[in-house]
């Protein structure tokens, strides 16, 4: 079930396909870096503007109801959505 995060990012690629990202070929490091940092973009609302932002949760539950209404295969679907998790963890602030 573990999928490169190249075919993670083609998987997103296919769930945004009006995205622009990158078009050149990323290694794995760069594009687990890229789809982190696409995906905390999303969930953060930075593509809408200031006044109609959405908070991350909600963000996040659009999400992830996006990628299981697509027609990627279910372990895909699993993955993005394990990514998205990941994604929205790190945007909580650490409470020590």
């Amino acid at each position: 079930m573990n999928h490169p995060f190249s075919v993670l990012l083609d998987g997103y690629r296919h769930l945004w396909p009006n995205r622009s990202l990158t078009t050149e070929t990323l290694d794995e490091q760069k594009s687990k870096a890229l789809l982190y940092e696409t995906i905390r973009q999303e969930l953060r609302d930075e593509w809408t503007h200031p006044r109609v932002r959405q908070t991350p949760e909600v963000k996040f539950y659009y999400a992830v109801k996006r990628v299981t209404a697509s027609d990627l295969p279910d372990d895909m679907k699993i993955a993005l959505i394990q990514t998205y998790l990941t994604a929205m963890e790190q945007l909580r602030p650490s409470h020590t």
